[in-house]
């Protein structure tokens, strides 16, 4: 069925076709969420109408007959949106016999509770939730329009034209608790009530106070907060109309939030006592209460829910990443020093991710008895992505590093690989190159890498390197190689930026001066040692145990039987 509405009164709408079984409600109310919430009903507005529904197409199911199943059951919400005059309608149209809800009456009242049977309700209910229906019956089907309304937050509290009344004074049966109540007595019950101006920034209620009143917002913004901190992005917004401060109220529990005002606000204040008077002397008071406490409960129950998912998924993805770091590092050569067995070389290396995993990696295997593939390097980002990266990266360097020993062509076979299917755009800075143990004839290469240090005890400089750009930006690139003969007790020590990089309180960084300081000082001790003191140099510059970028060092030595001494740069 498709309703035509007029566009200069109504200002969005959404349809909707169901079968008419059960297994279709929850679809329905999905759709009826997700209608309100892009047009920007009120959640209890929503809450309302989501009640209504059920109850109608309950009721349709059941005492519509066999001429619900022969077509559809259509739902149409139109919603309109003004300052003064706010109204979600909800129409359901069904094919089932002729019966008009409004005129069901509600049942009596049973004289005691023995007498009470449950049911017959449904329809009352929704007399009593919505603000207006409206029933007719065209072309042999029922239509049935469920009309709610709000005041916008913000928007003055007595001054709405909805609610107006015969003596022409406003009316505050807007606020949930007191719609549908007699007017009269509600008049006497409010009559001495304070109503507060609360200028921006006025906290009304704080964490761990005693509180014996109800508040009511009337107009403005208020928001609770649990904790003091007043993160914006944990306020939890209290519309106009809704309760504040009740279960204190009742039960004379302390506080269990801080509440304020966001902007300048007007609230009705009602004392315990003036509560209780109303719930006990106005007729229908009391049952707004309870539906409000309902819907809370429900809320609450829908957040604890939604919570336990939560932590539920956190302690797995923490499980995840925890298996995820013993991966990472059992792919890393991580024992200190490696290849014991090998006099002729010492190598050591560290790996400290800023997160549970990294995306620096640093490696070194001998490719036969003699040479020695080593490499260092630092993925873009940090995290799973970057810790994904780096596997991949390992993983090709191993295989590329038994066939090609040229570092230069090994990197750019490992680029060409890297950027297949590199739809995220993450690259890679590497150092590599192959050590000749028995001569220390070194070859190496560079796609963006820092430069590494060559220490012989109290002289330090940086290794000249050949320019080449990062690996997996770009496909086709090429890449050079050197040469260098390391001496008999020279140390080559490799590192990320994350050494060099690291920041102290003033933001000023390590710098490469500081580290050609510290291995100038640290003289020729045993590798291991000498990445601690590193280590232990960065956080004492950081003033934080904790980095904010992954630190990797790989330190390399030629032992005092290694070959004699000299130094040569050649580019191949």
């Amino acid at each position: 069925m498709t309703y035509q509405l007029t566009a200069a009164i109504f200002n969005s709408l959404a349809e909707l076709k169901i079968s008419a079984h059960k297994g279709e409600f929850r679809r329905a109310c999905v759709w009826l969420e997700k209608a309100c919430i892009e047009r920007g009903v009120p959640a209890h507005e929503i809450w309302r109408l989501d009640v209504c529904l059920n109850e109608v197409l309950a009721n349709i199911l059941n005492h519509g007959g066999e001429g619900v199943a022969a077509d559809e059951i259509g739902l149409c919400l139109e919603v309109h949106r003004d300052h003064s005059d706010n109204r979600a309608i909800l129409h359901v149209s069904d094919a089932g016999l002729a019966f008009d809800p409004l005129s069901v009456a509600a049942p009596p009242r049973p004289p005691t509770l023995a007498e009470a049977q449950p049911g017959g309700l449904g329809l009352v209910m929704v007399r009593d939730l919505a603000d207006n229906l409206n029933y007719s019956r065209s072309d042999g089907r029922n239509s049935l329009s469920i009309s709610v309304s709000w005041v916008e937050a913000g928007v003055r509290a007595f001054e709405g034209r909805r609610y107006r009344r015969k003596h022409g004074r406003p009316s505050i049966q807007w606020v949930p608790l007191f719609r549908g109540t007699d007017e009269k007595e509600l008049d006497r019950v409010l009559t001495h009530c304070q109503v507060l101006r609360l200028p921006a920034g006025t906290i009304l209620l704080r964490s761990g106070e005693t509180n014996h009143n109800v508040y009511i917002p009337l107009a403005g913004e208020m928001v609770a907060y649990l904790d003091d901190d007043l993160n914006p992005d944990a306020a939890i917004s209290i519309p106009p109309g809704e309760c504040i401060g009740e279960l204190s109220a009742i039960d004379g529990k302390q506080l269990s939030a801080m509440v304020m005002a966001r902007s300048d606000a007007r609230v009705l204040k009602l004392s315990r006592d003036e509560f209780w008077q109303l719930l006990t002397e106005v007729p229908g008071a009391a049952r707004n209460l309870i539906v409000t406490l309902t819907e809370r409960m429900r809320q609450t129950n829908e957040l604890a829910l939604r919570a336990q998912r939560e932590h539920l998924e956190l302690a797995h993805l923490k499980k995840e990443l925890d298996i995820a770091r013993q991966l990472q590092a059992s792919m890393l050569p991580l024992h200190q020093p490696l290849f014991p067995e090998r006099t002729e070389i010492e190598i050591c290396g560290f790996m400290e991710p800023t997160s549970q995993v990294g995306g620096d990696l640093f490696d070194a295997f001998f490719v036969d008895d003699e040479h020695l593939f080593f490499c260092i390097g630092d993925v873009s980002g940090h995290g799973i992505a970057a810790a994904l990266f780096m596997a991949r990266t390992i993983g090709l360097l191993r295989i590329l590093a038994v066939n090609t020993w040229q570092p230069g062509k090994l990197l750019e076979d490992l680029n060409n690989r890297l950027v297949l299917g590199n739809d995220a755009n993450i690259f890679v800075t590497l150092y590599c190159g192959f050590l000749n143990v028995a001569t220390g004839a070194l070859t190496y290469a560079s796609g963006g890498h820092c430069a590494p240090i060559v220490s012989s005890g109290t002289q330090t400089d940086f290794l000249p390197i050949p320019r080449g750009s990062l690996i997996g930006a770009k496909a086709g690139l090429r890449y050079r190689s050197m040469k260098h003969r390391l001496a008999p007790g020279e140390i080559l020590f490799c590192y990320t930026d994350g050494v060099t990089e690291a920041q102290n309180s003033a933001g000023e960084g390590f710098s490469d001066e500081l580290c050609l300081q510290v291995l100038r000082q640290a003289g020729a001790p045993p590798l291991p040692k000498l990445l601690e003191t590193m280590r232990r140099e960065i956080a004492s510059f950081t003033g934080s145990v904790q980095l904010e970028d992954d630190c990797t060092m790989l330190a390399l030595r030629i032992g005092a039987s290694g070959p004699a001494s000299g130094l040569e740069h050649r580019r191949l």
